[in-house]
């Protein structure tokens, strides 16, 4: 290693416990997206502490930040995530993230305290909000303009880069609205909003034939009505898109749509539609930095044999990856099989080597970006 190498590692090691606790902190307290009002708290207040400055509210959100004053050269962006999902909390790691971030941002700061890197906090990546999609609205405010590269970690089930990244995903809430009645003095009176919404859940079912094998499009009734004695005037459904790019997502969007406004005439309904979730674009796996990264994983010795069995789902990260050279690094939190958005997955990153993974990955950032810079990146 170079000598910038070893004081990074160094750095790290000294950092550990600060790592570990900040991700104790943050998992032990789950927020939603745009509330991470504690996790963002627990973040400034370690960076404060280390005498480095950060910045809140940025992008005209609350729980975004940056941190790293502009340096001379383009700085790499180290990306922090830190909300959870509803009910059953951080199963997707973000305390990982945030932790295994923070971490190796302040070791390189340390050990190299011009070096041109910034940390950056990206709410709401999880699409369970109004408006999902922080990274989204920070590339709308410039905030990637001044970067070179942008790189995070995840945890999985098993450490390891894969090349292909994530899918393309889009999210719609479709309202039909009916006219309510007494189903049974007088059901000609009404429009059943129910109908419509079973008829266009139909309709997409049918539409999966037709559709790539590599689209994924799945559903629920989020709103069927009240009572059996009323015909429903209201009835929703909530769809998630993905595919394996932006161009297939619009097509297969549209197709979709199309079998919600056929059901909606067809029971003489009013259909609205509401994109909870913007699209996010598939992740671009930058091939420089994931070489660069792999040779990072084979240093640090971690086994990343079981890489070829992960699976992405879908990150606003992928808006990111379209703009900068950019990479996700996976990180194992010990627990082969257990898939991320379960409990068994939230348990695995709550236990104390789900924990420790959170200085692994500050290693395998930090010395990605060490070797990026040496390269001339």
């Amino acid at each position: 290693m170079t000598a910038l190498e070893t004081a990074v590692i160094e750095a790290v090691d000294r950092l550990a416990a600060d790592i570990e606790h900040l991700a104790v902190l943050i998992g032990g307290n789950p927020e939603l997206g745009y509330r991470e009002h504690g996790a963002v708290a627990a973040i400034t207040d370690l960076l404060d502490e280390h005498g480095e400055a950060v910045e809140t509210g940025v992008a005209g959100m609350q729980t975004a930040f940056r941190a790293g004053a502009p340096a001379d050269e383009r700085p790499v962006a180290i990306l922090a995530e830190y909300d959870a999902l509803p009910e059953i909390g951080h199963a997707c790691g973000h305390h990982i993230i945030a932790a295994s971030a923070v971490g190796a941002f302040l070791a390189l700061r340390a050990a190299r305290p011009d070096l041109p890197v910034v940390l950056l906090g990206c709410p709401a990546e999880e699409s369970t909000v109004p408006r999902a999609g922080g990274k989204i609205r920070l590339l709308d405010a410039g905030l990637f303009e001044e970067v070179s590269a942008a790189i995070m970690v995840h945890p999985y089930e098993t450490s390891g880069v894969v090349r292909e990244g994530a899918l393309a995903a889009r999210g719609f809430d479709l309202v039909f609205t009916g006219r309510a009645a007494h189903a049974a003095m007088a059901p000609e009176d009404g429009v059943n909003a129910l109908d419509a919404a079973v008829l266009a859940y139909t309709g997409v079912s049918h539409l999966r034939q037709q559709l790539p094998s590599d689209v994924r499009v799945h559903g629920i009734i989020a709103d069927g009505g009240r009572s059996p004695n009323v015909i429903p005037d209201r009835a929703a459904l909530r769809y998630r898109i993905r595919s394996p790019d932006l161009q297939t997502l619009e097509g297969v969007s549209a197709r979709v749509l199309s079998c919600a406004e056929g059901a909606a005439l067809a029971a003489s309904a009013e259909l609205a539609v509401d994109e909870f979730m913007p699209p996010y674009a598939e992740i671009r796996q930058d091939p420089g930095l994931a070489r660069i990264a792999e040779r990072v994983m084979e240093h640090l010795a971690v086994d990343t044999t079981g890489a070829r069995h992960l699976r992405f789902g879908s990150s606003d990260f992928g808006n990111v990856s379209h703009r900068v050279p950019s990479l996700e690094i996976g990180i194992g939190i010990g627990t082969p099989g257990a898939k991320p958005h379960t409990v068994a997955f939230r348990e695995a990153a709550l236990s104390a080597e789900g924990i420790a993974s959170s200085v692994l990955g500050a290693k395998a950032l930090a010395l990605t970006i060490c070797r990026h810079r040496a390269a001339g990146a």
